[in-house]
């Protein structure tokens, strides 16, 4: 009986392609941007993961301002990831190189500057005033030429990111060309290898130039403390290292804790979160159109069930029962739901392949979303379906006969 429901909602479904393809368009845009949007937060929650695995398991990273915790979906909740106002000064640097425990301490500076080669100049990236621990802390390695060392930190010298490199450059490797900054010039010594996505370091090496700390003073102006990257003396250390860390900065800071030290778990806690409230949302507004959708699969059926009266008072006056009736369009309804929601599916993995070539990002589409997906899908069907179908089945079989349409 039910493949007979099924054949009959096809066949009913092909009659009309272009009105069910418009019925059906609510539950594509429901399903496309759900499936999209949660492929998408699962593989970049998977690449940080990666990426934060990949760095030392000592670093902790200090950065200004406080973030407060995310207790419910709320604006709260999203700003949370958005460090309230503070800032750390070079004394902050310099106190936490001295803590027990800290086997080095890397700031991260940002200069204000442009950087110029020839006739050329590069605005899209970060001047960054660091140490020479700071590729071993991140695992960044240097594809051409080397970072700077110790020796280094009064001579202009620069790393620079391949993004730097292409696009200031027009070259790959721009070993000991020179590039100015606040017209200073600064030799190119080396050349990161490509960082494939950002890490919780929140630190985008690609179009970064890299110079000595000590370098970036003679500029003149002021340095401005992005980060300090603390690695601890072993692994099993780094909570206690943080520990001491926050009660020293906190006398630097008159007592108060305007600043944040994250760790590697808390790293993966926030991005998690933060996924988890973005996809809430989403999901939401999927909802939205799950329901915008149904209505649409509602209206079409009630103008069926109209357009179709004779049809279902001949099949009653041939024995037809209620429950076949309602069964029957039902049915076409569910299909009419369910294909929508296979075209959404396959319009969501023609995004992902797209998102694939053109970025950096690897969606991953999981059979859990698809299933959890084809569930709503069904349930729009079933329940958009049902008033139009008790009506159908509640048609008198005479009166039905009567009509002409």
């Amino acid at each position: 009986m039910i493949t007979e429901y099924y054949r009959m909602a096809l066949a009913s479904i092909k009659g009309a392609k272009f009105r069910s393809f418009l019925t059906m368009f609510g539950i594509i845009i429901g399903v496309s941007s759900v499936v999209t949007i949660v492929g998408l937060g699962e593989g970049v929650k998977q690449q940080v993961a990666t990426q934060v695995d990949a760095v030392s398991d000592s670093l902790v990273i200090i950065r200004p301002g406080k973030r407060a915790e995310a207790k419910a979906f709320s604006l709260d909740s999203l700003r949370s990831f958005v460090s309230s106002t503070g800032s750390l000064s070079e004394k902050d640097w310099r106190d936490t190189e001295k803590v027990e425990g800290v086997k080095s301490a890397v700031p991260i500076g940002i200069v204000s500057g442009i950087v110029s080669y020839e006739d050329d100049e590069y605005a899209g990236g970060n001047i960054i005033a660091s140490t020479e621990a700071l590729p071993s802390l991140l695992n960044q390695k240097v594809a051409f030429g080397e970072f700077f060392t110790k020796e280094d930190y009064s001579r202009n010298v620069v790393v620079i990111g391949t993004d730097v490199a292409e696009k200031l450059f027009k070259e790959n490797v721009p070993i000991g060309k020179s590039l100015s900054i606040r017209g200073k010039r600064f030799v190119v010594q080396g050349v990161f290898e490509q960082q494939k996505s950002g890490t919780f370091a929140a630190l985008n090496i690609n179009n970064s130039i890299i110079i000595p700390y000590d370098a970036a003073r003679q500029l003149g102006g002021t340095i401005q403390l992005m980060q300090v990257y603390i690695e601890s003396e072993s692994p099993e250390n780094v909570e206690k290292v943080a520990e001491a860390v926050t009660a020293t900065l906190k006398k630097n800071h008159a007592g108060q804790e305007d600043f944040t030290i994250l760790q590697k778990d808390e790293a993966l806690e926030s991005t998690n979160e933060f996924f988890y409230q973005i996809t809430l949302f989403i999901a939401g507004v999927a909802f939205i159109s799950f329901i915008v959708g149904g209505i649409g699969i509602m209206n079409i059926m009630f103008a069926t069930v109209s357009e179709r009266t004779r049809e279902i008072g001949i099949r009653k006056a041939i024995g037809a029962t209620n429950a076949q009736i309602l069964g029957q369009f039902i049915m076409e309804s569910i299909v009419l739901s369910v294909v929508g929601g296979i075209i959404g599916v396959g319009f969501a993995f023609f995004a992902n392949a797209i998102i694939r070539v053109t970025t950096d990002l690897q969606p991953v589409t999981t059979l859990r979303v698809v299933i959890l997906v084809g569930g709503l899908s069904v349930l729009t069907g079933i329940v958009s379906g049902l008033l139009p179908a008790a009506k159908a089945a509640s048609k008198d079989p005479i009166t039905s006969l009567r009509t002409d349409a």
